[in-house]
């Protein structure tokens, strides 16, 4: 029986030690062994509407005929995905944006992908603390993560942008030093990683003799810290940081 948990932190440390754009790639490619994934598309979502999706896409493993069809017919402006990227922090399956709306412009973005192997999906979103959005894909024939699944995919999807992102802004700034500490408290620390593990607020209370209002505090104040706008995202950050193992 797969430990899905376990492999998640396997790939996030090996993400750690990526250098470049390829070796998340290379990562991305292998974990989808593991998960039932076929493919993906990491990248920031437009800004302007002049602005194709694939355009700003930092990695896609996208079937080229579907990335031909999507950019043909420009289903940037009325993808569900995209919509439901802005509006949640939290991650979903593709059908579930079609909550959003988007009416049968988004349904038929969806229904046209099956034909090119992306029956279902699940999306990873990430919202920049200074503003913008990023999203990391899955996609395939037959993905239908578990709960312990949707979990593991949404750590990797965070790691991975956090990463991308900070390999593609040491390459603009040429600037080689490793991302600062933070300046984290020793309580925010011991939070983050027990947070990591997937131990809740009130657990963590229990564990280190706090009351769940503190450790809400600290988890708080070290997402801020961390210029982070999520818990995932704070314990994501915090590995590649350095600052939690």
């Amino acid at each position: 029986m797969k430990c899905f948990p376990q492999s998640a932190f396997d790939i996030v440390a090996k993400l750690r030690s990526a250098n470049c754009l390829e070796d998340i790639l290379l990562e991305l490619k292998l974990s989808g062994r593991i998960f039932g994934y076929d493919t993906f598309l990491m990248g920031r979502l437009p800004r302007s509407p002049t602005q194709n999706l694939l355009d700003c896409a930092t990695l896609s493993g996208w079937p080229a005929e579907w990335e031909r069809r999507y950019q043909a017919e420009r289903f940037v402006q009325v993808d569900p995905v995209i919509r439901h990227i802005r509006r949640s922090v939290d991650p979903f399956l593709w059908r579930e944006a079609l909550v959003t709306p988007g009416g049968r412009d988004g349904q038929i973005v969806l229904e046209e992908a099956r034909a090119f192997g992306l029956v279902e999906g699940f999306c990873v979103p990430l919202h920049h603390a200074g503003g913008g959005e990023s999203g990391l894909s899955f996609g395939g024939q037959r993905l239908a993560p578990s709960n312990d699944e949707r979990a593991a995919l949404h750590l990797i999807g965070i790691y991975a942008l956090s990463a991308a992102r900070a390999i593609l802004s040491r390459a603009v700034s040429a600037d080689d030093e490793p991302p600062a500490a933070a300046h984290l408290t020793g309580r925010e620390v011991e939070c983050l990683k027990w947070s990591a593990v997937g131990k809740t607020a009130w657990e963590i209370s229990v564990i280190l003799s706090l009351s769940r209002r503190t450790v809400e505090q600290y988890l708080i104040s070290a997402a801020r810290k961390l210029g982070a706008v999520s818990r995932v995202q704070s314990v994501a950050e915090a590995l590649r940081r350095g600052i939690i193992d």
